[in-house]
Formats: C-alpha cells, sequence, structure tokens
C-alpha cells in the first residue's frame, strides 16, 4: 500500500511537470539589451557646521533582461543595470566627487495596454529587488567638505522598489525595441555617504533611469 501511494504521489508529481512545461511552451521568452541614463534627486543635508547637498551624480546604464511573456497583457522581467554614477557633496560653490557605481537586481511585473501581437504597446511596470552602492574612488587623508559628510571607499546593498513604463515596439516577429522610464527607489547608503556632525539622512534616494533596449524572442 505504501508502494502504491508513493507511485500515485510521483505520478501527480509527474503530470503536474507535464502540465507546467506545455504551459511554458506557450509563452514566448526574450532577451534585451539595455542602455540609456541616470539622473539622481540629490538630498539636503543640515548640521552646525551649515547646510550641503549630497547624492550621486548623473551617469551611464548599461544592462540586460530576461523576459517572460505570460499573457496578452502581463509579462515578468528579471533585469540587471551597472550605472556609473559618482559620489557627490556641495556646499557654498565647492564641490567634492569621488568615483562610485552602482548594480541592481529587480524583477518587474509589465501591465501591456495593447495585446501580444500589436505593433505598438503601451506599458507600466513595478517590482522590487536589491541594489548594491559602492564608491571605488581612492580615499586620502583629508577630504574637502568632510564637515558635512565622508565619501567612502566601500559598497552597501540596499532594497529597491522600481515603478515606471514605456513603450514596446514591434519591428518584427523576433525583434522589439523598447524605450522607458524607471524610477528606482532606495533607503540612502549611510555606509557609502556617511553623515557627520550630527546630520541626518533618513530618506530615500530617487534614481530615474530612461534607457532604450532592443529584445529578441524565442
Amino acid at each position: 500500500m505504501r508502494n502504491a501511494g508513493t507511485r500515485a504521489r510521483l505520478g501527480s508529481v509527474a503530470a503536474t511537470l507535464v502540465l507546467a512545461g506545455a504551459a511554458c511552451l506557450g509563452q514566448e521568452w526574450e532577451v534585451n539589451g539595455l542602455a540609456g541614463g541616470s539622473a539622481h534627486r540629490n538630498l539636503d543635508l543640515t548640521n552646525r557646521f551649515g547646510s550641503a547637498q549630497t547624492g550621486f551624480a548623473n551617469g551611464v546604464v548599461f544592462g540586460v533582461s530576461l523576459v517572460q511573456h505570460y499573457y496578452d497583457h502581463i509579462s515578468g522581467e528579471i533585469r540587471w543595470t551597472c550605472q556609473r554614477s559618482d559620489l557627490m557633496l556641495a556646499s557654498g560653490g565647492a564641490a567634492e566627487k569621488f568615483r562610485g557605481s552602482a548594480h541592481a537586481l529587480h524583477y518587474d511585473w509589465h501591465f501591456y495596454a495593447r495585446p501580444r501581437k500589436a505593433p505598438l504597446r503601451p506599458f507600466l511596470a513595478a517590482g522590487a529587488g536589491l541594489k548594491n552602492y559602492r564608491g571605488t574612488g581612492v580615499e586620502r587623508a583629508y577630504q574637502p567638505l568632510s564637515q558635512f559628510a565622508l565619501l567612502t571607499r566601500t559598497t552597501e546593498w540596499k532594497p529597491l522598489i522600481s515603478v515606471g513604463g514605456g513603450v514596446k515596439v514591434r519591428l518584427s516577429q523576433r525583434w522589439s525595441l523598447t524605450a522607458e522610464l524607471r524610477d528606482y527607489l532606495t533607503p540612502f547608503p549611510r555606509e557609502v555617504i556617511v553623515p557627520v556632525g550630527g546630520a541626518s539622512l533618513d530618506r530615500w534616494v530617487h534614481d530615474l533611469v530612461p534607457t532604450v533596449g532592443l529584445g529578441i524572442r524565442f
């Protein structure tokens, strides 16, 4: 009886896998190469020495994504991007920069206004993941504006929320072009940019990322 029950459970699992495989065969996959830019909204920092602005300079972005088209109007995407964005600090006409970069890995849902075979498909996107901030410059014994914050050579992971939208243009049966704008939101990386003098930066970083992507379906 025990063997019969085991065989029945194995048969149920096998049937589930077969059905899942058949469902996946009916779906389309797409690989995209991405390139674009990055524009941050810098934050105000105030302590007993005065006020300054800190955050990240505008930079360039590139990345790749894998999209699974589940239904006519819904897709899921896993995306990795790398961006070059220097750390910055500015006050009273003086400014200091420190080389930096960031890597983001996240999963998003795409909600399309038109069906899969339409030539032009506006969409909204939302998802979540992680972002790794990196200070990659050379630290010095003295850093200008260090009375406000320290720009450090370190890394820090932060949770990420991704929201945005765009439009997908169908170039052929297999190729497509996508233009979109995302807002990547994370808590401020206080280990990469360290406030000093009693300053507080318990706020979120907004990173506006416009990209263009070329995709191929298979």
